[in-house]
């Protein structure tokens, strides 16, 4: 059908007419996405946490909007001058069509998760496509709209109420000053009346710098007995510091982990059980930062993952300084933004600012020589150290690192990339970051063994950095300094099984690193009583000579240091769990649970788990003394020892589950 440019009444022709677009996107649009998206969104967020999320989003997607329309009007107004009607014809259908679109895209996106929602086929699947086929679909349509004169009219019509319902987002923004992280740091004054305080009634209290490492598996580190040189290093380190074999995360991915080690609950109490999520505020204002703050710490962090970053997870006014090191708006939660925007995270996941965030980071991977670059733990160590470098060390010192690598994907950059497999395979990010979970079954085991030496790679990588920021930081703090390095979580490459998240908890993916140098330690100590995440902070206090709060679950290890009482301890059963498919205000029946006592685990499975080409699960038992790579299920032939652990875990859950959080 040729252009006619008489119909310029029903195209979109006039500079004012170039905002049809982002009307339509704003007032239609977002509204449509957002209702499909609330069920998902009340999994980690309460009813009223709707508005800011809702308002977030509408700010972030006007802003987006801005750039398109500002060219798209300034062109227009170009053509009118000219007398362009032609190609003012042109641009005015392709506007057209990009309303029609995002009309269309809504709606599809709208019948589909909601089928999602209320099918047992994973949401994930679903979404997938949404993103991709659907949004073909929807551009072929909506070019298909701006063609025919009823598109043109019914694109027309949207006008109005999509003018009115931008209007009413924009005014829900002004509900954002009212959505804070609702808790602050002490003044100045008061954190210098702690600090007096503390060196008068505490002298000599040790700087803490806290190291964690992100999807570090303790199995895969020569310090634990890999076959590969993967952490010399951290073994190097490990010969004047202690080095628990048996330590343990409390969940499998980086939001509920380091939520845990932090404030020292379980996920079960501290409620971050989405990848989206933060922990409840109650245990964010008890939790180890704050009460360091509080007795007068400089606190300061540095994260290259945003999940786990101080901001994000709510943790930021207890900091005094914080960096997010890692190349800007690379992941969907930039923890700088979180400062500004709590809400920023969960508003990002609407589809537009989804396939936004998606185009931008795959350009800014092509720019970056197709290397981890926005991942480098080296930009992370430079901003520890220039922060220790400023720092008054006369007052004790927190800074917590949280580093990237060896997370998916896991290809290194040179000289690391290569040097455990020659393979041509896996070299760059794209062709490293394989399928999760249950999907991890469908890759050819030669694949397997390739990525898993390109994580191992990755391993030698993040230690060559770790290495130098521990020598640099014990030489800049000084002797009266405790180093803590740990994992988040693990990654598994067996049990058909990959990566980490979702209802696994094998010991490769909650079997962690777990290193600690006293103040003045100089000698190296192997400890063999299990430990868990939530024992880091009771630790720390002890050390700090901080009462610990009484809501902390975990248990100072300081003990465990006198070698007699470290034989004869008795180590309480160790819980880890995953409830990413659980509601934050209702009762934990869907997710997976593991306990582990004495030689014995079990890993519990609960509910009606949503994952793709999920097998049929059942309780597992497993010896983890006889079968460390937990290759034989003993359910069938040790019924007491499953009943023993499983009475263990409802008692648990009991406690837990029935609180609305």
């Amino acid at each position: 059908m040729a252009l006619n440019p008489r119909e310029a009444r029903d195209g979109v022709q006039t500079p004012w007419g170039a905002l049809t677009p982002a009307l339509v996107l704003l007032g239609i649009s977002l509204p449509l996405i957002f209702l499909a998206k609330s069920e998902q969104y009340l999994y980690y967020l309460q009813p009223i946490e709707l508005l800011p999320t809702y308002a977030t989003a509408w700010l972030l997607l006007a802003l987006l909007c801005i750039p398109p329309v500002v060219v798209a009007a300034l062109a227009l107004r170009l053509f009118e001058r000219l007398r362009l009607q032609r190609a003012a014809a042109v641009l005015g259908f392709l506007l057209l069509a990009a309303a029609a679109t995002a009309a269309i895209v809504a709606i599809l996106l709208d019948v589909v998760i909601w089928v999602a929602t209320f099918s047992s086929i994973p949401r994930a699947a679903f979404e997938a496509g949404a993103e991709t086929e659907l949004s073909l679909a929807a551009l072929l349509l909506g070019l298909v709209a701006a063609f025919t004169p009823w598109g043109r009219r019914t694109v027309g019509r949207l006008r109005l109420p999509a003018l009115a319902l931008t209007l009413l987002g924009a005014l829900s923004v002004l509900s954002l000053p009212f959505f804070g992280w609702q808790s602050g740091p002490p003044t100045d004054a008061n954190a210098q009346a702690a600090s007096n305080q503390s060196s008068g009634d505490a002298p000599g209290r040790p700087h803490i710098v806290l190291l964690t490492i992100d999807a570090l598996s303790a199995g895969q580190m020569s310090l634990y007995g890999d076959a590969r040189p993967t952490t010399p290093n951290l073994d190097a380190f490990a010969s004047t510091a202690s080095v628990f074999e048996h330590a343990y995360a409390n969940a499998n991915f980086t939001t509920a982990a380091v939520a845990s080690i932090l404030t020292s609950t379980r996920p079960w109490t501290h409620g971050a059980y989405q990848i989206f999520s933060w922990p409840n505020i109650e245990t964010r204002q008890r939790s180890l930062p704050e009460e360091l703050a509080r007795e007068g710490y400089l606190t300061g962090y540095v994260a290259t993952n945003s999940y786990a970053g101080a901001a994000r997870l709510g943790f930021a006014p207890y900091f005094r300084f914080g960096s997010s090191d890692q190349v800007p708006m690379t992941l969907p939660c930039p923890d700088r933004l979180a400062r500004l925007l709590p809400y920023e995270c969960p508003a990002s996941q609407v589809l537009p600012l989804l396939l936004a965030q998606k185009l931008w980071s795959r350009t800014r991977l092509a720019s970056l020589s197709r290397t981890n670059r926005h991942y480098d733990p080296e930009l992370a160590v430079q901003s520890a150290l220039e922060f220790l470098a400023h720092a008054d060390t006369s007052r004790p010192v927190f800074l917590w690192v949280h580093l990237f690598p060896p997370h998916a994907p896991y290809a290194a950059p040179r000289p690391w990339l290569g040097q455990f497999s020659a393979s041509r395979a896996a070299r760059d990010p794209a062709g490293s970051d394989p399928e999760d979970n249950f999907m991890f079954r469908e890759i050819d085991p030669e694949l397997v063994s390739v990525l898993e030496a390109r994580y191992d790679e990755a391993v030698r990588y993040v230690d060559h950095y770790a290495g130098q920021f521990i020598t640099q930081a014990l030489h800049r703090l000084g002797d009266n300094t405790v180093i803590v390095v740990m994992a988040d979580h693990g990654e598994s490459f067996g049990n058909g099984y990959g990566g980490h998240g979702g209802p696994g908890l094998y010991d490769s993916i909650i079997h962690v690193p777990l290193i600690i140098k006293l103040p003045y330690q100089t000698r190296p100590m192997r400890i063999e009583t299990r430990a868990e995440q939530i024992d880091i902070a009771p630790t720390l206090a002890a050390l700090a000579q901080i009462t610990p709060p009484s809501s902390w679950e975990g248990r100072s290890l300081l003990p465990l240091w006198d070698t007699a009482a470290e034989q004869i301890a008795a180590t309480p059963p160790i819980f880890a769990m995953n409830f990413e498919e659980n509601r934050r205000d209702a009762p934990l029946t869907t997710g997976s649970v593991a306990v582990l006592d004495g030689r014995w685990k079990l890993l519990h499975y609960m509910g009606r788990l949503h994952y793709e080409h999920i097998p049929r699960l059942h309780d597992e038992l497993y010896d983890i003394v006889a079968d460390p790579g937990e290759l034989t299920d003993l359910a069938a032939q040790e019924p007491q020892q499953v009943q023993l652990l499983s009475t263990l875990a409802a008692q648990e859950l009991a406690r837990h589950g029935g609180l609305g959080r």
